[in-house]
C-alpha cells in the first residue's frame, strides 16, 4: 500500500503529465497555433454533415476557429426560385459555426456566377429594370440579416466582380451600371447589422491592375462613406506563381487602405495546367477534356513535390506571420485532400493534393512545416 506522500506525489506528477499532453494538443492544432496572429479556417461543403463517422467535420472542430459556406450560402442553392427558399444547408452551416465558438463567413451575396435566371427576369422572362434588382438584391439581404444576423460575422458582399483590372461586363453592371458594387456595400450597410464585417473578394489579387482597381475601388467606398471593412485575396495558387514578393506587395498595399486583409480560398494546386488555365483567373464554368498527363499523381505526391509543397506552405506562412497585423483571417478553401474542388476543376476526376491534410485526414508534412513556422 502507497503511503499517503507517495500517492500525493503521484498524483502531483500524473497532472503534470496531463499538462503536457494538454499543451503538446494545443500546439498541434492551426486554431492554437495562430491564435495571437489571426483566425485560421476552412470552407466546406454539406457533405460534412453526410458523412458517416464525422471524421471531417471532427477535424474541422479540432484544427480551425473560422469557416466559410462553400455553396449553402450562394443565391442559387439558397434561393432557386423567387419564393422558395433552401434553409436548410445554410442553417447547419451556421449553427456548427455558432456551436464550435467559430467567426462565420457568409460567401457570397452577389457573385456573376450561381444565381437562378429569375433575378434578372420578370414572369416573362424579360430582363428587369435596375430598380427592380436593387429591390431584389435589397430583399437578399434582408432574408439573411432576418435569419442569421450576427451568427454570421462577416460577408463576402461582392465576389470576383474585376478581370485584370477591368470591372467585368456581367448582368449586374447591364442592368445597374458601373455603380453595382457600391449598391452592393450599400444595401448590406443598412441591412446587416453594424457588428458584421463586410468584405469584397476576389482572385488574382497580385496582378498590378487587379490589385490597383481594387484599392480605387475601397477608397472610392470610403470617400462615399460606404463601409467596407475588408478585402479578400483568394490564395488559388500554384507552386511557383505568385511569388512571395507579389504576395506580400498586395497584403501592404490593401492593408494601406485601412481595411484588414482576408486571405481566403486557400489551396496550392500541384498538377500540371492546361495552357487555357494560366490565366491568374479560377474560372469555375472553364471544363476541359480528360488528358492523363494532366493527372500524373493519382496514386500520391512523388517525395519530390511533397518537399516542394510543403516549401511552399512555409515560405507562405512565414509571410502571413511577418504581417499578422494586417491579416484577419486565412481560410483554406477545402478541409483536406478529399474534398477540394481542384479534384474537378478544370478536369472532373482529377486527384490533386492541394491542402494541409491528406485523403485520410492525415496531417501532411506541410502541415508540420506550418506549425514549425508558427513557432518562430
Amino acid at each position: 500500500m502507497p503511503t499517503r506522500q507517495t500517492q500525493q506525489t503521484l498524483i502531483l506528477l500524473f497532472n503534470i503529465f496531463m499538462l503536457a499532453v494538454s499543451a503538446r494538443g494545443e500546439e498541434m492544432t492551426l486554431k492554437n497555433a495562430f491564435k495571437d496572429r489571426f483566425y485560421i479556417g476552412t470552407a466546406f461543403s454539406d457533405r460534412i454533415f453526410h458523412e458517416e463517422g464525422g471524421a471531417t467535420r471532427k477535424l474541422i472542430e479540432e484544427q480551425f476557429n473560422t469557416v466559410t459556406a462553400e455553396g449553402a450560402m450562394k443565391w442559387r442553392g439558397f434561393q432557386p426560385e423567387l419564393d422558395r427558399y433552401n434553409f436548410v444547408t445554410a442553417d447547419n452551416f451556421v449553427e456548427f459555426g455558432t456551436r464550435n465558438d467559430m467567426y462565420v463567413v457568409g460567401h457570397v451575396l452577389f457573385w456573376q456566377n450561381a444565381v437562378p435566371d429569375w433575378v434578372f427576369q420578370d414572369g416573362e422572362g424579360e430582363q428587369i429594370s435596375r430598380e427592380q434588382l436593387l429591390e431584389r438584391m435589397r430583399e437578399r439581404v434582408r432574408v439573411v440579416a432576418e435569419r442569421y444576423g450576427s451568427n454570421i460575422h462577416a460577408w463576402d458582399v461582392v465576389n470576383e466582380a474585376f478581370v485584370r483590372g477591368e470591372l467585368e461586363d456581367t448582368n449586374w453592371t447591364r442592368i445597374i451600371g458601373d455603380d453595382f458594387i457600391e449598391q452592393a456595400f450599400r444595401i448590406a450597410q443598412e441591412e446587416l447589422p453594424e457588428d458584421v464585417e463586410l468584405i469584397y473578394n476576389d482572385n488574382n489579387m497580385m496582378n498590378a491592375r487587379q490589385r490597383a482597381a481594387v484599392v480605387e475601388m475601397i477608397k472610392d467606398l470610403q470617400g462615399k462613406g460606404i463601409r467596407i471593412d475588408g478585402v479578400g485575396m483568394q490564395g488559388h495558387w500554384w507552386m511557383n506563381r505568385p511569388t512571395i514578393d507579389q504576395i506580400e506587395e498586395s497584403i501592404v498595399a490593401f492593408a494601406e487602405t485601412g481595411v484588414k486583409v482576408h486571405i481566403t480560398e486557400l489551396d496550392i494546386d500541384v498538377l500540371p495546367r492546361d495552357s487555357r488555365v494560366w490565366d491568374g483567373r479560377a474560372d469555375v464554368r472553364l471544363k476541359l477534356q480528360q488528358d492523363p498527363a494532366l493527372n500524373p499523381y493519382r496514386d500520391g505526391l512523388p517525395d519530390t513535390v511533397q518537399d516542394e509543397l510543403t516549401q511552399r506552405y512555409a515560405d507562405i506562412f512565414a509571410l502571413f506571420l511577418k504581417h499578422h497585423d494586417k491579416i484577419r483571417r486565412v481560410t483554406f478553401w477545402g478541409p483536406h485532400d478529399g474534398q477540394t474542388w481542384l479534384n474537378n476543376w478544370p478536369i472532373r476526376g482529377r486527384t490533386n493534393h492541394p491542402l494541409l491534410f491528406d485523403r485520410d485526414l492525415n496531417p501532411k508534412p506541410a502541415f508540420h512545416a506550418v506549425m514549425r513556422v508558427a513557432k518562430e
